[in-house]
């Protein structure tokens, strides 16, 4: 919400956050139709939105980038799907398939050549985030209302031929729902336990000892989450806050001051936040921020399947490591000048 209202602000005047986690599954033998994954080391996609035309009136706009190692650049293929200002955009587990998530609520499909699948499918829920399971056959959708308005967690069928989504059903009510990190459900500034199965929730772990927390970015690593609050309300400052889980267990075990924590990236050795009102991108651990990025309206954040972080930037996306101490600055690859060329949301192939 913070990042919206600056990009208006700066709209006005002619000048402007849950990639895939890492390490959070064992997918060892797992059969499916979108299972089978990337050669590691190969040269992976990106997609990303452009919320603004150049005028800064809405638009649809997403175009797919290669990235080969540390270099990033464009593909030349461009799509039109729903406004993606920032939400997730999560890949199948092969890449062959991607889903967006969009500012009205609806989800978009494309294949990795560009083919779009469906432009902004409605499936009677309100995502804010999206996670395939491990065979790529199904897809997981967090809407964040509360329940009676349709909050929970939604089961969707991809076929494997074509790529269209179909509607299987609720898997399990929650309010506030914003992250889905594997066997993790982020809501109501809390983490709890989730079987998709059985559809159960349990262990729930509160995250902010404070009255109006509002959850940022997510993301997790092993059995570290990693969770934001970035409120404007709570009278308290924002935070980072991190948990750990065993088993059917979430257990906080310590949190940071940070400013708005738009979006967060989680690494071996620890996390890389954007802070978009602080102008900065931070790298922290456990035992607090450790380095610090100087940057312009910092947002979206995606991990690629090496640890390079892309984070977006005002007209650029930056490139950069984290090893658990030091932020290095890899490269910032210019996306050009104007409103339409400001990024907003961000996905990279696993």
């Amino acid at each position: 919400m913070k990042r919206l209202l600056a990009l208006l602000v700066l709209s006005a005047c002619n000048h402007d956050v849950r990639g895939p986690e890492t390490g959070d599954t064992d997918d060892t033998d797992v059969n499916g139709c979108r299972a089978e994954p990337l050669a590691a080391g190969g040269p992976r996609l990106v997609a990303i939105s452009f919320p603004y035309t150049a005028s800064g009136a809405q638009t649809n706009a997403w175009e797919l980038f290669s990235l080969d190692g540390d270099v990033l650049s464009p593909t030349g293929t461009t799509m039109s799907l729903g406004r993606g200002q920032g939400a997730p955009v999560a890949w199948a587990p092969d890449g062959s398939l991607a889903v967006t998530v969009h500012d009205d609520g609806t989800i978009g499909v494309f294949l990795a050549d560009g083919t779009v699948v469906e432009a902004a499918w409605d499936g009677g829920f309100y995502a804010d985030d999206v996670k395939f399971d491990a065979t790529g056959e199904r897809l997981f959708v967090v809407d964040g209302n509360w329940v009676n308005n349709g909050g929970g967690v939604y089961e969707v069928a991809i076929d494997c031929a074509s790529g269209v989504p179909s509607m299987v059903g609720k898997v399990v009510d929650s309010k506030l729902g914003s992250h889905l990190l594997g066997d993790v459900l982020v809501a109501d500034a809390t983490a709890m336990a989730i079987d998709v199965d059985a559809g159960t929730l349990a262990s729930a772990a509160t995250l902010f000892d404070y009255a109006d927390a509002i959850v940022g970015g997510a993301a997790r690593y092993g059995d570290t989450l990693y969770v934001g609050d970035n409120s404007e309300f709570s009278g308290v400052e924002n935070r980072v806050a991190f948990a750990t889980v065993s088993g059917a267990s979430v257990t906080k075990t310590g949190e940071v001051v940070v400013l708005d924590p738009y979006g967060i990236g989680a690494v071996e050795g620890g996390a890389v936040v954007s802070s978009g009102y602080g102008d900065e991108i931070l790298g922290l651990t456990g035992s607090g921020v450790v380095d610090h990025l100087a940057s312009e309206l910092p947002g979206a954040i995606a991990v690629g399947p090496d640890g390079l972080v892309l984070v977006a930037e005002l007209s650029a996306i930056r490139l950069l490591r984290f090893d658990g101490a030091t932020l290095e600055d890899v490269d910032s690859y210019a996306l050009g000048d104007g409103l339409d060329r400001i990024p907003g949301s961000i996905g990279i192939q696993p």
